[in-house]
């Protein structure tokens, strides 16, 4: 098929729908070969093809990276910046950490290991098949969910999406030569928004389906699943930034206009965990003046790492959204607007909507801490990655203040591109949640000591 994409359509080959039921029970079979392999020689097998990736000279990262650009028009940097903060965290290192942190012994992937707390023994077994619905606004996103997969011995579908459908099979071809038994469990396909009967096949073939993107489309796949299965959602989410009036005088407005920069600009702002707004402690007169320093630092962001080339209906938007803003900015004095090829800066005293992407920011002058909480309460239910610039003594009272509020993740300001593979995503352990555990308690052979009683590496 031809799959559609601006004026560079791809060409590939896909299963008919008639196909799927003896390809999910290929997969399944290749699950079973997954599960004959102990998660440490898994876990070196993936952090061999991540070292690899990890070389920004290494020839299939080159390419990779060139084909992500011709599809995105993301700049190269750009590319090259979110390749290195994603695919990092499949080190073993990484690994072993998150395994550590979401299992307690990953040796239960492998099989039956005493559990004390139970007096028996328990295993962990993931899904035979895991379905991906993958978004295309991060680059090397699809390795996240491709290797949480491959942790628990499930073979996966991933269906790319048509706004960047390069990256996940090219991955998945470098694991394959690692290990030809993770290639021969993972599949990689398209169907388009209207292709519902292919959809539905895939679907109904898998045990557990993983889906990106905004509520509507992931609210759709959900709908066409079943009671039985098991459904992930990574929907729409609102990261931003605090900044106390402390934090401010400790660290200064011009280093911290640097960090702020760095949050808003990665990934182009696309990424669910880029700020989209900063709350600031300090007048409008104060922060309109930091607003500007912000905006300095981000065009310097910009010379190095340039905003992504839009298609026509993307520059229209940018053009409209450039219009809008300086238009609501002329509404009241209490607003101001910096606007540059790479960047738009806002500045209100209220927090009103926030929409990221394409490094457009809204500073908001607070009164307070508790300013701040109000402002974040309304949206609460999204909230995910929150950089927190505040001293050690604030951080007392507003990081429980935060978490109850919703917040999954906090950080200095200028990580917040940076979550670690250890971090609970969303707030949930998304390799345990993949797993079904079966205990053995009030048995004899439950308190049987054996090698299976052992410890994964640390």
């Amino acid at each position: 098929m031809r799959l559609p994409h601006q004026d560079l359509p791809y060409d590939l080959e896909r299963p008919q729908l008639s196909a799927w039921p003896a390809i999910a029970q290929r997969l399944r079979l290749a699950a079973n070969n997954l599960r004959e392999l102990d998660i440490a020689t898994i876990v070196a097998a993936i952090d061999a093809v991540a070292e690899q990736w990890c070389d920004r000279d290494w020839p299939v990262r080159r390419a990779a990276r060139d084909t992500v650009v011709a599809a995105t028009g993301l700049d190269v940097e750009t590319v090259e910046r979110s390749f290195d903060v994603e695919l990092r965290n499949y080190r073993g290192d990484s690994l072993w950490a998150a395994l550590h942190r979401e299992l307690g012994n990953p040796l239960v992937l492998d099989g039956f290991c005493v559990d004390t707390a139970l007096a028996g023994r328990a295993i962990a077994t993931g899904p035979g098949l895991t379905c991906h619905v993958m978004t295309g606004n991060v680059p090397g996103l699809p390795a996240l969910s491709v290797v949480r997969a491959l942790l628990v011995k499930s073979a996966s579908v991933v269906k790319v999406a048509s706004s960047e459908p390069t990256f996940a099979a090219q991955f998945v071809a470098t694991l394959a030569q690692a290990e030809p038994r993770f290639g021969e469990a993972i599949l990689v396909t398209y169907w388009d928004q209207t292709e519902t009967t292919i959809r539905d096949a895939v679907l109904a073939a898998a045990d557990t389906v993983i889906a990106y993107g905004g509520d509507e489309s992931c609210a759709a796949i959900r709908a066409r699943t079943r009671l039985d299965q098991r459904f992930i959602a990574h929907n729409h989410m609102l990261s931003v930034g605090l900044l106390t009036d402390a934090y401010l005088r400790e660290h200064g407005t011009a280093a911290t206009a640097e960090l702020v920069a760095r949050d808003v600009s990665m990934f182009d702002q696309h990424a669910c965990i880029a700020a989209q707004a900063y709350l600031v402690e300090g007048s409008i007169d104060a922060v309109t003046a930091f607003a500007a320093e912000v905006d300095a630092a981000m065009r310097r962001y910009a010379v190095g790492c340039r905003l992504g080339s839009p298609d026509g209906t993307t520059a229209a938007a940018r053009r409209i959204r450039a219009v809008d803003r300086q238009y609501w900015a002329a509404q009241t004095p209490n607003r101001r607007v910096w606007i540059s090829p790479d960047s738009l800066v806002s500045v209100d005293d209220a927090l009103a909507n926030p929409s990221g992407g394409d490094r457009n920011v809204q500073l908001v002058a607070v009164p307070d801490h508790t300013g701040m909480l109000d402002a974040l309460r309304p949206y609460g239910k999204y909230l995910q990655n929150t950089a927190v610039g505040a001293t050690d003594a604030e951080m007392r009272s507003l990081a429980p203040a935060l978490a109850r509020l919703g917040a999954t993740r906090l950080c200095a300001p200028g990580r917040m591109p940076d979550p670690s593979l250890v971090w609970k995503h969303d707030g949930r352990s998304c390799i345990a949640e993949l797993v079904t555990w079966c205990d053995v308690e009030m048995h004899p052979w439950a308190s049987t000591p054996n090698a299976e009683s052992g410890r994964a590496p640390a």
